[in-house]
């Protein structure tokens, strides 16, 4: 059988996917307020290639 690139299935090879981080912090009088952090990650099935190899 032969290798074969493959698209990645789990990021559509866009080689990598945006996560959320919630946290809960302090205002400037000291109550509690809901903060997301936004970022991007590479993908962990592919590494951030986009692409993996079958076969």
């Amino acid at each position: 059988m032969a290798t074969e690139i493959r698209t990645c299935t789990s990021c559509g090879g866009a080689r990598g996917t945006e996560k959320e981080q919630h946290k809960v912090g302090l205002d400037a009088d000291g109550n509690q307020v809901h903060r997301v952090e936004r970022f991007w990650s590479p993908c962990s099935a592919c590494g951030g290639a986009g692409t993996v190899v079958a076969g």
